[in-house]
């Protein structure tokens, strides 16, 4: 849980009364200071000082204080939620004094309560209202995911005890929610009129915490002093951001499958009687071709299974395998132009001819070792090598290949 932080216009400030001592003489004997409770026609009870019987206002900014005395309230941590203890110190106006400086007034106040004209900037914890989930917490990477948040029973409630004020349950909105998915990506969304979000998100491998922040917007009965030290009440706005967090949120590992690839190449000549064999993109892992026929030789990987990428189990992408270059070892050629043992770019032909049928079908073998490039969805490239055999049966006449 994140403890939230609060601003309030104007002077709005911390509630409730409970004295923690009995009023004890000041340092001036002859001036009588308490802590009252003052109560507005609407019938909100504010806190305030006073003494001899007058009001002592909290000294402003920009605001001097007319009065003969004025109030120094000094904050000594929260004793407990919605709860700030002081004390408080009553100064002579004319000389800035302080008249019980030896015995000061202890007080906690607690909201929806304030008291009169203090500074408002407090500090609550409202996180137990907003509910947080990703459903699944596990999952594949890069699938969606709901992200759901929901300001449960009672939040609104316990506003006014956050701020410390007299909230008008008719103004508050949600004016906007933040998700922090943890993964360096965030959104924000507007005001949809319910006490709800939900949003979908897909995760890259690894561990996230998401984070959600309701702005809530609003308005509430604060009351003043005027300089000559008159208390009274007016409405002012107000604006508070809850904050929770769902952890532990994790996306499985990316597995990168390699493609399954055999090795295949397409012929390309002229036959006898002048026809042209242009080669074709697929690629033969076994083909036919005349004896003494000069023959262009197209290395071709053939895909029988392309790359994929995984996460338990799941296919989360696919991939795309091309051809870079092939290693040539030559073996039987006839050519007069013969391609020598050794590597080539995907594009070159190899040169070669077979004067000489082998008896009873067989084949002559082609090795080759191929690189091989697979580029994933994600843009992730793996190489990968293959070798294999291209077998060739040579006839005495020409076959369609």
């Amino acid at each position: 849980m994140s403890a939230l932080r609060l601003l309030l216009g104007l002077g709005l400030a911390l509630g409730l009364l409970l004295l923690l001592a009995p009023a004890v003489a000041a340092f001036d004997p002859n001036v009588s200071v308490s802590l009252q409770t003052w109560s507005s026609d609407r019938g909100n009870g504010y806190v305030g000082v006073q003494v001899n019987g007058n009001w002592a206002p909290p000294e402003q900014r920009g605001r001097p204080v007319q009065t003969e005395f004025w109030s120094e309230w000094r904050n000594q941590g929260n004793p407990s939620p919605y709860c700030h203890a002081y004390w408080v110190i009553v100064h002579r106006t004319s000389t800035g004094i302080p008249v019980n400086s030896d015995n000061p007034e202890s007080t906690v106040v607690c909201g929806p309560q304030s008291a009169i004209g203090l500074d408002a900037t407090g500090y609550a914890d409202m996180s137990l209202y907003l509910d947080v989930a990703v459903d699944p917490v596990t999952a594949p990477a890069r699938t969606d995911r709901s992200v759901t948040a929901q300001l449960t029973a009672g939040w609104q409630a316990y506003l006014g005890k956050a701020i410390s004020a007299y909230v008008i349950p008719s103004s508050v909105r949600e004016a906007r929610w933040t998700v922090d998915f943890g993964d360096g990506s965030s959104r924000v969304f507007g005001d949809n009129g319910t006490d709800s979000l939900s949003a979908t998100h897909a995760y890259d491998a690894g561990t996230f915490d998401v984070t959600v922040t309701v702005h809530v917007t609003g308005q509430a009965y604060g009351a003043f002093f005027t300089p000559a030290g008159d208390p009274y009440e007016q409405v002012v706005p107000f604006a508070i951001d809850i904050t929770n967090s769902a952890t532990g949120v994790s996306a499985l590992p990316i597995d990168y499958i390699a493609p399954v690839v055999t090795v295949g190449a397409s012929p390309s000549g002229t036959l006898p009687g002048g026809t042209a064999v242009p080669p074709d993109s697929a690629g033969h892992d076994a083909l036919w071709w005349p004896r003494g026929l000069h023959c262009s030789l197209y290395v071709r990987p053939i895909v029988v299974a392309e790359g994929y990428m995984s996460s338990g189990g799941v296919v989360i992408g696919g991939g795309t395998t091309v051809l870079l270059s092939y290693r040539y070892e030559r073996g039987t050629n006839d050519a007069a132009d013969a391609t020598r043992t050794g590597s080539y770019p995907a594009a070159s032909p190899i040169a070669i001819q077979w004067d000489t049928p082998l008896a009873g079908g067989a084949s002559y073998p082609v090795h080759l070792v191929l690189a091989l490039e697979t580029t994933y969805a994600d843009g992730t490239v793996r190489d990968t090598e293959v070798a294999g055999d291209v077998a060739v049966t040579v006839v005495y006449a020409a076959v369609s290949h």
